[in-house]
């Protein structure tokens, strides 16, 4: 359970995409699987841990879910559209 928000930009590719979320990990813990990274304050003690962030990569930018009322969980929120917004007009809508 979490708040979900959708980040509409027009990314150049998908690489770029998997940038931004390395980029939005700087000071946190990240684990990819495929198309989601979760974000961690640190490595999970346990693999029933949730993360506080989790996005996923989609055609026309990410969804970004917000699964801990915490600043690391909106930090990874902030990155991700200030990043997304290099690349040119970005959308931001709660789902």
């Amino acid at each position: 359970m979490g708040v979900d928000y959708r980040v509409k930009a027009a990314l150049p590719s998908r690489a770029v995409a998997e940038g931004f979320c390395r980029k939005a990990a700087i000071g946190c813990h990240l684990q990819v699987d495929g198309e989601r990274a979760d974000f961690y304050p640190a490595p999970p003690s346990a693999p029933t841990e949730w993360p506080h962030a989790s996005v996923s990569i989609a055609a026309d930018g990410f969804v970004v879910c917000l699964l801990a009322n915490s600043d690391l969980a909106r930090q990874v929120l902030g990155c991700i559209v200030q990043l997304a917004a290099g690349e040119g007009v970005v959308t931001v809508e709660e789902l």
